[in-house]
């Protein structure tokens, strides 16, 4: 079924942003329904921050599908012509803006994204 809402863990409140088990920021959902959910926080790491964004849109809103067309923003970059599948427990994006297929899931009540310029990064409400 191609709706987030089961790929994504805990969307409310204040999230906190970790590395492997390292904190290094924090932020929100600014928006979540079930073809649409965007993220923002900001982070530090090794004494240099920055700013992480992703947001994504399933752009054939068909919750019965298992693969499709959707858009995709990593940081300051859209790709509006990315894809994505249902993978098991995971849904799958293959963008252009990444060397590797993003895979986003729930774990431990948040939300894992794995593959993102080599990191795999934990949203949720830890510690």
């Amino acid at each position: 079924m191609a709706t987030l809402g089961p790929y994504f863990g805990t969307h409310t409140g204040d999230l906190k942003i970790y590395i492997g088990i390292f904190q290094i920021g924090s932020g929100s959902f600014v928006s979540f329904d079930d073809f649409n959910a965007k993220f923002t926080g900001s982070y530090e790491v090794v004494g240099r921050p920055g700013t992480f964004t992703i947001a994504i849109t399933l752009s054939d809103a068909n919750p019965a599908g298992s693969s499709g067309s959707c858009e995709i923003t990593l940081n300051e970059e859209t790709d509006n012509a990315t894809t994505y599948r249902v993978d098991g427990q995971k849904l799958t994006f293959t963008t252009r803006l990444n060397d590797t297929p993003v895979a986003v899931y729930s774990s431990q009540g948040g939300t894992q994204i794995d593959g993102i310029s080599g990191h795999n990064v934990w949203i949720g409400q830890w510690g």
